[in-house]
C-alpha cells in the first residue's frame, strides 16, 4: 500500500457523487481544454504550490493522467505532502472515456 487507492472509472465516479472530492487532472493544457472530467482542476508546475497551500490535508483527491501511469507518482507525491485521502484512476482519462463517463471541454 502506497498510501493511496486505485479506483476504476466507476468507483471514481461513485466516490465523486458520494462526497466532496478534488478531481485533479495532471495532463497538459491542450489535452485538458480538449476534454476533461467534469469539475476537474488542472494542476501543473505553476498551480501546484497554491493548491498545496490552500487545500485541507484531509480533503479527498482523485487524480488522473492520460493512461494512469503518471498519476501513480502524482498520488504518491500528494501522500508525501500529507494528504490522507488520495486516489487515482486506473487507466487514466482514456479508461474514463472508454467507460462512457461524462466529460466537459474548457
Amino acid at each position: 500500500m502506497d498510501g493511496y487507492t486505485e479506483l476504476s472509472p466507476d468507483e471514481a465516479q461513485a466516490l465523486m457523487r458520494s462526497e466532496d472530492v478534488y478531481v485533479i487532472d495532471i495532463r497538459d493544457d491542450n489535452s485538458f481544454s480538449t476534454a476533461h472530467i467534469s469539475d476537474a482542476v488542472q494542476l501543473g508546475q505553476t498551480s501546484i504550490g497554491p493548491f498545496l497551500e490552500t487545500t485541507e490535508k484531509d480533503a479527498a483527491l482523485v487524480i488522473y493522467c492520460y493512461h494512469g501511469i503518471s498519476s501513480h507518482s502524482a498520488a504518491s507525491f500528494f501522500v508525501d505532502q500529507g494528504f490522507s485521502s488520495v486516489h487515482h484512476i486506473v487507466g487514466g482519462f482514456e479508461a474514463w472515456q472508454k467507460a462512457g463517463m461524462p466529460t466537459e471541454k474548457a
